[in-house]
């Protein structure tokens, strides 16, 4: 067998959101998303607006994305639930050089942990179908009757379950969402590329890193 190389990371914890982070969800999201529209009457919106509901909490998502007044995003959200808890959540891929980053951090001690505004049964399922569950030490989400969660809530609570404090913490997302709740929750964020966002809103929102690639992550979470 071969030899561990060891080498040092930089933090005691990385926090990872999930949706264009860890896995591209983009094919169930979508589909459910028209599945719900569907049960409305009404057209699915273009890509470009499905795109943008990746990554805010989902009833946020249907009041300020599509105009759903609140008697009617229960509805909406229950339709969108009723495909992705049937299908969707088997659609989702995991990034290429995910499982090799989740390794390397987990056999040099990282203690690892989601923190995402997807509801925890849903990464759970997916991590474990994947095979990815067992690097993590805690899976940090939101609840089904959770109506609206603020990012940097689901951060601390992550930090709080590893024990870990901010100087030792770093999150990992692809989204302004995850930017603005590391800055409230007093840690860096390294923002990713090859998800949701992009280099105009990472500048626009003073993400501390950004990360082309899965391997680029690495090579900012350890020492050289």
């Amino acid at each position: 067998m071969p030899q561990m190389t060891m080498i040092h990371p930089r933090y005691k914890a990385v926090l990872f959101d999930f949706d264009g982070t860890l896995a591209d969800t983009s094919e169930g999201i979508f589909k459910s998303l028209q599945y719900a529209f569907e049960a409305d009457g009404k057209p699915s919106p273009g890509l470009a607006t499905l795109r943008k509901f990746i990554g805010p909490p989902i009833y946020d998502s249907f009041r300020t994305l599509f105009g759903y007044p609140e008697e009617k995003i229960d509805f909406m959200v229950r339709k969108y639930r009723e495909r992705y808890r049937e299908k969707g959540w088997r659609e989702a891929r995991i990034y290429e050089g995910i499982p090799a980053l989740l390794r390397t951090l987990y056999e040099n001690g990282v203690s690892i942990a989601t923190a995402s505004s997807k509801p925890t049964p849903y990464i759970e399922q997916i991590l474990r179908e994947q095979g990815l569950f067992e690097y993590m030490n805690y899976i940090g989400g939101t609840r089904f009757d959770e109506k609206h969660v603020e990012k940097a809530a689901i951060i601390r609570d992550a930090m709080r379950h590893l024990d870990a404090t901010p100087v030792e913490t770093v999150m990992v997302g692809d989204r302004l969402y995850d930017i603005l709740g590391a800055k409230a929750a007093g840690i860096p964020c390294i923002a990713v590329l090859y998800g949701f966002g992009s280099c105009e809103e990472f500048e626009k929102y003073d993400a501390d890193f950004v990360a082309e690639t899965p391997a680029d992550v690495q090579k900012l979470l350890f020492e050289d």
